[in-house]
């Protein structure tokens, strides 16, 4: 009887203290949140925290109060990064292969790779290629669209088994099927074009594709129109450290970072100006980001409402519609066209003109729509084309 209480009471002391580390825990926790200070900006989530909510009466009454503390206390939870670092990999552990909607896996090298799901939204595409249609029959000039396939459709081979992921290669099908002939269709998911099959295509970090992805394709894209292809003797410079924004999504402590690489061509003369901000400067690299998480950014300083590009070149004056892919691409792009007018519709809701009328006032030759496919299935702001 003894040997059994001491045995239940040894029991009891374990379960307290069990239940007293938690409660420090989580005490402890909440205790350093509240008295740590507030950060402003969170370069893991490349996005603006919520801060401490001003407690008034009418505030705690409409329950607005209550609602901006629980974001708050999430955005500024004290050590949150490890923490979530310490779930991706104790998941991982677990044998679970995706988190947060992307899926881990690993390359030749056994490098960690990042691979994000993809759920066709044929509606939306359609609705995208049928505002796509209509801009290019408002139009006299030649209509260029660069479609360019994401990671999880050049790397499938390395998704999973159990992944449950879309196939692009259907989706650039119903493209190719609903465009108008008016537009000159250029799909990057071609073995031709250098993307398909490629580790060093695309980061393993993150959703975009590598300046040796972006490079590929517009030289895939300018033999295939028949553009000349202007070859300076560019001057490559590596960046380190590179954790982009599939990371952020499932951190882990095993990851490898990614170099990001700049090409330059050292004789080329460039006048780039930000609309409607009016800065200018005599280069796409913003060299202020490589110090940042963020290091995408420093293609062009991100996405912008308009950005006007002038060269020496005696090419041809054209007009890009584009996402973020195309920042990369412009290391290579400039130097094919004398003028570029580069428009972002996410923010070009024109305020002083309509896409085709911007045409006719930069009187360009030729209109370049680069998107890749993940954004064309989700992008709702097409209809400013039009």
């Amino acid at each position: 009887m003894k040997a059994e209480k001491a045995k239940e009471n040894k029991s009891r002391i374990g379960d307290l203290i069990t239940a007293g580390v938690f409660l420090i825990f989580v005490f402890g926790i909440g205790a350093a949140t509240l008295i740590s200070k507030d950060r402003d900006f969170s370069e893991m989530e490349n996005r603006t925290l919520a801060q401490r909510p001003e407690l008034t009466f009418e505030s705690v009454k409409n329950g607005e109060f209550t609602e901006k503390l629980e974001t708050y206390l999430s955005d500024q939870v004290f050590f949150k990064d490890p923490f979530v670092s310490i779930k991706t990999d104790f998941d991982r552990l677990l044998g679970k292969s995706f988190q947060n909607g992307v899926y881990l896996t690993r390359d030749s090298d056994g490098s960690l790779r990042f691979l994000q799901q993809y759920t066709e939204n044929s509606a939306q595409i359609e609705e995208n290629v049928s505002y796509i249609n209509e801009f290019a029959e408002s139009l006299d000039i030649p209509v260029d669209f660069i479609l360019v396939p994401n990671a999880q459709c050049a790397l499938a081979n390395k998704l999973p088994a159990s992944a449950v992921c879309d196939d692009q290669n259907e989706s650039f099908k119903l493209v190719a099927k609903k465009l108008s002939d008016r537009v000159n269709f250029y799909p990057m998911n071609t073995e031709a074009a250098g993307l398909m099959g490629s580790e060093t295509a695309y980061y393993r970090t993150d959703h975009h594709w590598t300046s040796l992805g972006a490079w590929n394709a517009v030289n895939s894209y300018l033999a295939a129109s028949g553009q000349q292809n202007i070859l300076p003797d560019y001057q490559s410079e590596s960046i380190p450290d590179f954790y982009g924004t599939l990371y952020s999504k499932a951190p882990s402590a095993a990851t490898e970072p990614d170099p990001l690489w700049l090409y330059t061509n050292p004789e080329g003369r460039y006048s780039v100006t930000w609309l409607p901000e009016g800065r200018t400067a005599d280069s796409i690299i913003d060299r202020s980001f490589f110090e940042k998480k963020d290091k995408y950014a420093g293609f062009l300083g991100g996405n912008f409402t308009r950005v006007d590009i002038t060269s020496d070149n005696q090419g041809e004056k054209v007009l890009i519609v584009k996402d973020s892919y195309a920042n990369a691409a412009m290391q290579f792009l400039i130097d094919q066209y004398s003028e570029i007018t580069m428009i972002d519709l996410r923010y070009y809701r024109m305020q002083m003109q309509t896409v085709a009328e911007l045409c006719e006032e930069k009187k360009v030759d030729r209109v370049i729509l680069l998107y890749n496919m993940d954004f064309l299935n989700e992008d709702t702001n097409f209809i400013w084309l039009t």
